[in-house]
């Protein structure tokens, strides 16, 4: 999720005649198992902390984090699944999107894929470093030691790089941040826990994708505690953690955000401790290439250039200029500036509406060359930062303000 440096984009799709936008584990060798009383002979209030470190101890574990968006008209999904070492800080995954043809464009492209895709990323990560698997089989690789320019727009991808276990953006991060237990919790007959817990909405917003992640941070509807079920094995050890995102939905629904969408849920679950090894391929892959000299911000386009998306950031704020003979699935048709000023109250939704109006404006003065293969037909998106400055003085001077791209997007095949 894009959490390091929030870039706000407008990710609406625009129909042309309406409105929207330690110890490594590494294997069998590694350390053994802690004693369950390392864990359950703390406090209750400590032992979900004392319960990340007898996970990292295993060594290693294989990890599914599954999203679901359930619709009236079906359900998206948004699974990713990979081993990590905890010792040695990498990870590989495989990430699917899944989305019914059914599900509305907005939603889609939130999830970073349309309607009716089924798109796959594959990553690997070793220490800070991101890489990503092109469609062609070459390799982007993202460093956070690039320029802070770069490092913003890229955070989609870079987040992959976890803060407290080796692949990051899961609900791994959000147990993490929780609040402790206020009640004891139920134990099976194999001695298995079960705790019931919440987490700020605000730390739950890390496992969610891009644009949507930020828009559960900056928006105006307040989610309130976000319910947390999470399961330990009888070492100690996080095997699963579930989350209700329904209060988070309420709040997006409020900025017109996942409208179609009635159920949002995640779960996390640990298997094979102590004998997962991530995949590290990348290094040493021929053709494997630095994202920030071979990505261009959508924004430094020119009008009529094509490009790729194919970057593992889902979403356009990064893409890779390409030739328009060939294939290509985007290409730019306006640049606009937005600068409005009034004594009447803004939002940044102002800041889109004058964007919108303007790209559509440049849609229609466009070479036909340029709008012709926009899938869906007659339909543009627009990306941009508004910014939003507001008297507080009464009488006194609103102001709306930056800049945007227009393009369309073509079919992937």
């Amino acid at each position: 999720m894009r959490l390091k440096g929030v870039h706000r984009a407008a990710v609406a799709v625009v129909p042309l005649l309406g409105l929207v936008a330690c110890q490594s584990g590494g294997g069998a060798s590694g350390t053994a198992e802690p004693a369950a009383e390392s864990v359950y002979d703390k406090k209750l209030a400590d032992q979900l902390r004392a319960s990340r470190k007898a996970t990292e101890e295993s060594g290693s574990a294989r990890f599914t984090l599954t999203l679901t968006y359930r619709t009236k008209h079906g359900t998206a999904e948004d699974r990713t699944t990979g081993a990590q070492d905890y010792g040695k800080k990498t990870a590989d995954a495989v990430r699917t999107v899944t989305v019914p043809r059914e599900v509305s464009q907005e939603t889609a492209a939130l999830l970073g894929g349309r309607p009716g895709d089924r798109v796959q990323q594959t990553f690997e990560v070793t220490g800070n470093t991101v890489a990503y698997r092109t469609e062609r089989g070459g390799w982007l690789r993202y460093t956070s030691s690039g320029s802070l320019a770069f490092t913003e727009k890229a955070g989609a991808v870079l987040s992959r790089s976890g803060d407290r276990v080796p692949y990051g953006g899961t609900l791994a991060d959000v147990v993490a941040g929780a609040d402790d237990p206020k009640k004891q919790p139920a134990v099976d007959q194999d001695g298995n826990r079960r705790y019931e817990v919440v987490a700020a909405a605000r730390r739950a917003a890390e496992v969610f994708p891009g644009d949507l992640g930020v828009s559960v941070l900056t928006g105006k509807g307040q989610s309130g505690a976000i319910p947390l079920t999470i399961r330990l094995d009888k070492e100690g050890r996080l095997t699963e953690a579930t989350a209700d995102y329904a209060p988070v939905l309420s709040a997006l629904h409020k900025d017109g955000v996942l409208k179609d969408v009635t159920e949002l849920r995640a779960a996390y679950t640990l298997t094979d401790f102590g004998k997962a090894a991530p995949q590290q391929t990348a290094s040493a892959a021929a053709g494997t290439v630095d994202a920030e000299k071979a990505l261009t911000p959508l924004h430094d386009v020119k009008p009529g250039t094509c490009a790729s998306q194919d970057t593992g950031l889902g979403s356009a704020s990064l893409v890779r200029v390409i030739g328009c003979a060939g294939r290509f699935d985007l290409r730019v048709f306006g640049q606009v500036t937005v600068d409005k000023t009034t004594k009447a109250e803004l939002t940044y939704e102002d800041g889109y509406t004058e964007a919108r109006n303007k790209c559509r404006s440049a849609f229609g003065k466009a070479p036909s060359a340029w709008t012709a293969k926009a899938e869906p037909r007659d339909t543009f998106l627009i990306d941009g930062d508004p910014n939003l400055s507001m008297s507080y003085s009464p009488g006194g001077d609103n102001r709306i303000s930056g800049d945007f791209t227009c393009y369309v997007t073509t079919a992937r095949s």
